[in-house]
């Protein structure tokens, strides 16, 4: 009916004040209003999508991952302490689905590897490709500690200051964790050539 509140929306709010809410206040109110989750899949339904993107390199997988994510995030709303910022936390469980795409589907991104210059068409792709498939060999065998902040910065693009807030981390903790990802993968990678 015209002009009544929707369906669990307390009396009085309109849909123009969930825009005015901050993040955190929009969280509150979803325990008796599903519009203000709505409001925040609104906010970073793209965020959400670029950092699922980014990692499985896929764009129909990737809106699969946004989808889940929010799902994820609805049910774990009542667990939502707000150590960190929504968008962070949005971010982690984005990323922490993407990545387990990945690990299902073995889909790591071949286009980060260096071209070679004195290599052209199919011989190039034949080296790219067992470079690609050597370098997700080796990200797979990282530990999980090592793993997830070295994805969450060269694939999410996230500064190390988010990474340390959102792993709940010391930042010098999460530099040396991504120092010794990056060795380790370099050391994997001279190996193979």
């Amino acid at each position: 009916m015209r002009g009544s509140p929707s369906r669990g929306r307390p009396a009085g709010v309109k849909s123009s004040t969930y825009r005015s809410m901050t993040d955190v206040e929009l969280v509150a109110a979803v325990g008796s209003d599903l519009e203000a989750f709505g409001e925040l899949i609104r906010r970073h339904q793209d965020f959400v999508y670029g950092a699922a993107l980014r990692v499985v390199r896929n764009p129909v997988l990737a809106q699969d991952v946004a989808q889940d994510a929010f799902v994820r995030a609805y049910k774990a709303l009542p667990d939502f302490r707000g150590q960190a910022a929504v968008r962070s936390w949005l971010y982690r469980i984005a990323t922490n689905l993407a990545l387990n795409a990945v690990q299902r589907r073995k889909e790591y991104p071949a286009d980060t590897l260096p071209e070679t210059p004195a290599e052209s068409g199919p011989e190039r792709d034949a080296v790219r490709g067992q470079m690609a498939e050597h370098l997700r060999a080796a990200i797979d065998e990282l530990p999980d500690d090592l793993k997830q902040p070295l994805v969450m910065r060269e694939y999410g693009g996230l500064a190390y200051q988010e990474i340390a807030d959102d792993l709940d981390l010391p930042l010098n903790t999460v530099r040396t964790r991504i120092l010794r990802a990056r060795r380790s993968l370099r050391t994997a990678m001279e190996d193979w050539q």
